[in-house]
């Protein structure tokens, strides 16, 4: 059923939308956890209605201004793009990398190092990096000299304080850095039903440990609902510093995937604070801000009072589609959903007959999933194993290999003809 759903809804395009736009009107360090929100939080929303970089540029620093963000100088700068998939700009499901392009130029011109990263929402062959370059934001990163990280290639680190995932693995790349930036795309979402600055951060999740979490609480009969609790256990921990969001063109009906619509919004967001952002996006296309879990359980966190968001500029009213609540499935559904669901974790396995014994693996696997057996090869204790994808990364003489099964094969295969 999961299949035919994505075979037969057709993918949009959008580059008819951006040509018919063009030229006219549109429509300290970070903290797990925050104090009550006392003070205003500045929201800026631009008017930009082409993602011409020289444009969206122009758009960015009005924006930056209107929120008094002070640009720093002489710092390591990490972008946080969204990069569900191995999508194209015109699917409008990513950041499109004329934002990107917008950003890196800012900071660029402050003397400031760049590293854009992400880890990619479902697995495919070539991972996160080959979504980089699809998504036209590996060319934005060679023309400033910024370093690529996909996420599953780095340390994670362990994080035991959070409320709903604990322990919760984040990469370790957010603590690198002076200064994380936030960069979401506006789509509406099956689950979340809004995708926004608190989700975008969810990124930080590595590999197939994304979907892990999601197990972790999928049979519940409130799962959607609480479902944001989770996602700001993650915001909190990766807490951005600053987050722009491309709402240039958002995504309508059926998100986060390439079977939403592409919808001209014509609007670039900023703030430094994240969950204010969400907020102020909510109210443009029409939603309650309480009925997006995730946003609300940022307010009753007091990561944000919406009473004392100031927003800067005109907030157009755009309407986008409210998807119908998702009813949890029972008995053989049940099933064939959770089936189909662990089809989309691969897993890693060990090729012994070329392992070194170099103890790369075993010393910087973050769950502590591989050990020596009595023979002193490495295995994989996959009841430990959070699916993080990394160690692939970690070994350095092609011994460990990601493998998924024949359905896995096949939905991925679906999902690249028809550019899912």
């Amino acid at each position: 059923m999961a299949l035919l759903f994505m075979i037969l809804i057709p993918v949009k395009r959008v580059k008819h939308m951006l040509s018919h736009a063009e030229g006219k009107p549109p429509l300290q360090k970070r903290k797990a956890g925050r104090k009550k929100q006392t003070v205003r939080q500045l929201v800026a929303v631009e008017p930009c209605n082409t993602y011409n970089p020289d444009r969206v540029y122009n758009s960015l620093i009005k924006a930056l201004l209107q929120i008094r963000f002070k640009a720093p100088r002489n710092k390591k700068i990490l972008l946080k793009p969204n990069i569900i998939a191995q999508n194209t700009p015109d699917q409008a499901t990513t950041t499109h990398p004329g934002v990107v392009d917008a950003v890196c130029r800012f900071f660029a011109e402050h003397n400031c190092s760049l590293s854009i990263g992400d880890s990619s929402a479902f697995y495919q062959g070539g991972g996160t990096l080959k979504g980089l370059e699809t998504t036209g934001i590996a060319a934005v990163a060679r023309k400033y000299g910024a370093r690529i990280i996909p996420f599953e290639t780095t340390r994670l680190r362990k994080i035991t304080s959070q409320k709903y995932i604990n322990p919760l693995y984040v990469t370790e790349a957010v603590f690198e850095h002076d200064l994380v930036v936030n960069l979401p795309k506006l789509k509406v979402h099956q689950l979340a039903r809004y995708t926004g600055a608190i989700k975008n951060m969810y990124g930080c999740v590595v590999g197939g440990s994304k979907q892990l979490y999601h197990k972790l609480f999928q049979h519940r009969d409130d799962y959607q609902e609480m479902w944001g609790k989770p996602l700001v256990d993650v915001y909190e921990a990766v807490t951005p510093h600053l987050s722009v969001m491309d709402a240039i063109i958002g995504l309508d009906k059926n998100g986060p995937a390439a079977n939403g619509e592409p919808r001209f919004t014509g609007l670039l967001l900023a703030s430094t604070n994240g969950p204010a952002l969400d907020v102020t996006a909510c109210g443009i296309i029409g939603f309650d801000p309480h009925w997006v879990p995730a946003v609300r359980e940022a307010i009753e966190r007091g990561l944000v009072s919406p009473d004392n968001i100031v927003i800067r500029g005109r907030v157009p009213s755009i309407p986008y589609e409210k998807l119908p609540a998702i009813i949890p499935k029972k008995g053989l559904m049940q099933k064939l959903d959770d089936y189909f669901f662990e089809q989309f974790i691969v897993a890693p396995k060990i090729e012994r007959n070329k392992c070194t014994r170099c103890d790369a693996c075993i010393n910087n696997c973050a769950a502590s999933a591989i050990t020596y057996d009595k023979e002193k090869l490495p295995v994989i204790d996959y009841a430990a194993c959070i699916y993080c994808y990394c160690c692939e990364n970690y070994c350095t003489y092609d011994a460990i290999h990601l493998h998924g099964g024949s359905i896995n094969h096949l939905i991925r295969a679906i999902r690249y003809i028809f550019k899912l």
